[in-house]
Parts: C-alpha cells; structure tokens; sequence
C-alpha cells in the first residue's frame, strides 16, 4: 500500500499549485490539501467534501438506540460572522467541518448568548436558566443543569469544563467545589486537552461527553494546518491583544485576521472529531450540539471588546449554534431566534427526555422560538437589559460581514492576507524587482527569528506571524512595511504603539505556504515613495 505523501511534499504541490493554478482550480485543491495534510500529513481527517452531509442521506436508517450518545462542544469567544461569506453562508472552503455540520444537522444562524462573559455565559449554556447576580460558575449554585438530564438516566459523564465547575459530585467522582483559574488555562494545554477529550469518545455504554474548550478565544497562534506560530502563549509584543492594542487600526485588523486563523484551527479539530465517530460507528446515531459561550467585537478606541453595548451587540450577542439529530443527515436552516439558554431544553426535546427541572429557556424547535422577533442580553453587572430588534440586528450583521469580506475576503485562505495593510499591491513581487536600499539607522528586530531559520516539517511551530520592536525612528512616528519571505512580499502593513507606551512595533501575518523546509530568509522592508521605494530595516 503505498504512503501517504509527507509534509514536504504537500508543502511543495500546495505552493506549486498556489502560484500556477487559475482560481477555479484552486477551490479544489485547497480542499484537497487542507484534507491530506492534517495531523501532520496523513489524509483522513477531512474525509467529508467540504459543505456536504457527513453521512450519505440514502444510506440505509441507522437504528437509534433508547439512549443516544451525546456530545456537547461549549467553545468561547466566537463571534459567528467571522465565519460567514457575502451570502451569509458558512465559508465551505475555509471552514469545511462547520459546513459539513450545517449539511448534516440543524444550523441557527440567529442564535444569541443572553451574556458577555465566560463564567456567566457558560452556566447559563450548562443549565438554561438566567444569570443571577450572586450566582458563581460552580455546582453549588447552579443546583440542576444538563448533568441532571443525562445522570438520573444512567448515562455515565465524560466533562472538561475549563473556565466552570458545574458537574456535582454525585455524578463527576472528584469535582472540585471552585472553577479553575481561566488565564493559566489559555497560556497552555488547549490543543492537549481537547485532543485528549477527543480521544475519549468511544462506542459502548451511554455517555454524555461535554468539552467547554477556551477556542477561538485569544491568544491567537494556532493555524488552519494545526500548527502554531510559536511555543508559547505570548505574543511577539505583549498587550498587542489587549486594551493597550485597542486604539490601533491596524493592529485590530491584525488581531481579527488571527481570529479567523484560530477559527481554521478549531474547524481542523471539530473534523476530527467527527472522523474519530465516524470510524467508530457513533455519528449517525449520536446528538451532537455545537455552540459558544458569547462573541467578540472589534472595534477601534475602545477599552474593552467583550462587555456588551448597544453599540456593539451585533457582534457579542450572534454565535453558533448547530444541533445534530441522532440519525439526521439532512441539513437545515432553522432562522429563529433562539439562545444559548434553550441548549438543554432543545437537547432534551431531541431525545425525547422529560426536562428534570424548569429552565428558563425554551426547545430551539419550539413555537415560543420561533414567536420570538428581538434579541434580549442581561447586561454586564446586571444592570439591566440590552434590546435590539431583530430587523435591526439582521441589517448590521450584514453590514458587518460585508465589511469582513472586504478586508479577509472569503473562499480560499490566500485572500485572507491581501485586504489589508497600505501598498497592498506589493503582495507577491519580488522585494529584489523594487531595488531596495541598504540598512538605515531604523532597526526592526523579529521576535522568534530563529524558528524561521530552521522550520522543520514535523514541528508543531510554523513562524507564520512576523512581528517585535522597531528602534531608531523619531519618537511617535509610524511607518509602512513590507515583509519578504525568500524574496517574495507576502504582507504589508503599518507599526504601532501601544497605549500609554514608546516602543515602535510591528507584527504581520505571512501564508503558510510562504514558509518552506529549512532556512527561510525573511525581511522587513519600510515602505515609501507610495510604494515605490523599499529601504530593508531588519531580517532574521
């Protein structure tokens, strides 16, 4: 039986492909690719085409036992249009399991969280019922939750909760009486963990299976191809994704583009769950329910881009929401407004099971769902409610996702690097057709110059953020860039201060295709003349 084609040589038929192929070719191949070269290049992880149902609809019925498996994925800080194209659909090239789940099972489009931050939005997912104001994210005051739901029939429960501790005793032998600490949590272990809870689900003995996984949620350095630009949690200027960060066009611009790199990654890591069940035997007879705590905003000059306003709640309030009948293999597109409080009732409505408590939330399926015509948040410290009417959300998502295609574009990932940053024309000449000067007094230093020196096909690390400190300049000022990889411009863009702070940075995000086996040569250009002139201020 012959291998499959390594890392190295998917690297080179992807790059070759990129560079030579028409744009209709592309599609498919990017499909091809992405497909064959998870966990490391062996092909099997994306199996399903991509927007396409993930079992054969005349396939003959599976027979669904009395007590379906169930697996629930709680992720964090998701805002849905980020995933979206200029149609409103799920982009099927970039996030080709997302759209499969759509094929399959039931997608809500119009789905909202009810609150703003993680310990209080997850709870609510956890037992559909309303935040209280004195309620902490543990079982001793969320009493009933969708543990109950599954434990008083016997199911045995399999859970990482990573931000709450609301499974009791009485069904998780060994839970802890406080929630974890979140910041430890981001800065390591999120891709073990879930691959580790992955690796669990397995035939046999009823088992409800819930993963809260602290993804898209930043830091951003996890890529498309399930590797990461750098070992650690830190970015390569720190605060650049904070509020110190917030106050800068471009760097926002930067950010967002991680989010939908991030938002690749954790699309790799739901196809791999389905891969596991499908070979398996569990995914056409299983309830598999998808959804996100709450969303994120990017907008620029504020403080803070997770507590909910009236100005920003079409972008904190939508996230995903799909639910996948056991036996489903038809997709739909259910347009009702519907909450991440009525998760639990609708799982529970799906199965066929008696609610073992009142929630506040309702069936997703439900006519009180569909009857529902505005969006309704409890607003950060409980200080009353965010309203917005649902002709009025609609319009500004749409607004809002226009914009995003503008700069990320949409379909195959290379446009994702080429709606952004000044002198965007330079992307893909070579920096030596330009005549670049010599080095000046202005230094840019790259942070982690040494991965890019020696990328090695099988390390988890491909450096694909270029980024650090700039000295030298006159104090305030800005500069364009260019950065080139082996010779060729691959990304533009503009440095930045920090808030409160002196130190002139730049980062830009190079493709993956970029970064070839071995040495990279890579160098950052600044930019004048209207684009005309380059003047090479630090290489690696």
């Amino acid at each position: 039986m012959k291998r499959p084609p390594t890392p190295d040589i998917l690297l080179t038929l992807r790059r070759l492909f990129i560079r030579l192929a028409p744009p209709a070719v592309l599609v498919a191949v990017a499909i091809f690719v992405v497909a064959s070269t998870t966990d490391g290049g062996g092909a099997g992880d994306r199996i399903a085409v991509a927007g396409q149902p993930l079992v054969d609809p005349k396939s003959p019925p599976p027979k669904i036992p009395r007590r379906p498996l169930t697996v629930m994925i709680v992720m964090d800080e998701f805002p849905i249009d980020a995933m979206l194209d200029r149609n409103g659909q799920i982009d099927s090239v970039r996030y080709p399991n997302f759209a499969s789940l759509a094929a399959t099972g039931t997608w809500f489009p119009n789905a909202t969280t009810t609150y703003d931050s993680t310990t209080r939005a997850i709870p609510q997912v956890l037992d559909g019922i309303l935040a209280k104001r004195r309620a902490d994210a543990t079982y001793r005051t969320h009493p009933r939750t969708v543990y109950d739901l599954f434990g008083r029939r016997g199911y045995r429960i399999v859970r990482n909760e990573e931000a709450t501790a609301i499974c009791p005793p009485r069904y998780c032998r060994g839970a802890r009486p406080t929630r974890p600490a979140i910041l430890p949590m981001l800065a390591r272990g999120r891709r073990e963990r879930l691959d580790r809870f992955i690796n669990s689900i397995n035939p046999g003995r009823p088992t409800f299976y819930m993963k809260h996984v602290l993804l898209p949620h930043g830091p951003y350095m996890f890529l498309p191809s399930g590797r990461q630009t750098r070992r650690t949690f830190q970015d390569p200027v720190p605060g650049m994704n904070g509020p110190p960060g917030f106050g800068d066009r471009f760097l926002t611009d930067h950010n967002q583009q991680r989010l939908l790199l991030q938002i690749g990654f954790m699309d790799r890591e739901l196809g791999r769950m389905f891969t596991r069940m499908r070979r398996n035997g569990t995914f056409d007879t299983s309830l598999i329910a998808v959804v996100a705590d709450h969303g994120m905003s990017f907008d620029v000059g504020v403080k803070d881009r997770r507590t909910a306003t009236a100005g920003n709640i079409d972008e904190i309030a939508p996230v995903p929401f799909f639910i996948k009948a056991p036996g489903q293999r038809r997709g739909r597109t259910d347009r009702s407004y519907v909450r991440t409080i009525d998760l639990v009732p609708t799982m529970a409505d799906v199965l066929n099971f008696q609610m073992p408590y009142r929630a506040s939330g309702r069936s997703a399926f439900s006519r009180a769902s569909r009857r529902r015509r505005s969006v309704r948040m409890i607003k950060r410290g409980f200080g009353g409610t965010l309203t917005i009417s649902a002709g009025s959300m609609e319009r500004r998502r749409r607004a809002l996702v226009r914009r995003k295609v503008a700069l990320f574009g949409s379909g195959d990932f290379r446009t994702l690097y080429t709606g952004i940053g000044p002198n965007r024309g330079l992307i893909g000449r070579r920096a030596s057709d330009l005549r670049p000067a010599e080095l000046g007094r202005v230094r840019a230093t790259i942070v982690g110059a040494g991965e890019m020196r020696n990328v090695t096909p099988g390390s988890i690390v491909l450096p694909t953020q270029v980024g650090g400190p700039v000295n030298g300049g006159a104090r305030g000022q800005k500069r364009d860039l260019a950065v080139a990889v082996n010779g060729r411009i691959e990304a533009v863009g503009r440095t930045f201060y920090l808030r409160g702070g002196r130190q002139e940075s730049f980062a830009v995000m190079v493709p993956e295709i970029a970064m070839r086996p071995g040495q990279n040569s890579v160098e950052v250009f600044e930019v004048s003349g209207r684009g005309t002139s380059l003047r090479l201020i630090g290489r690696n």
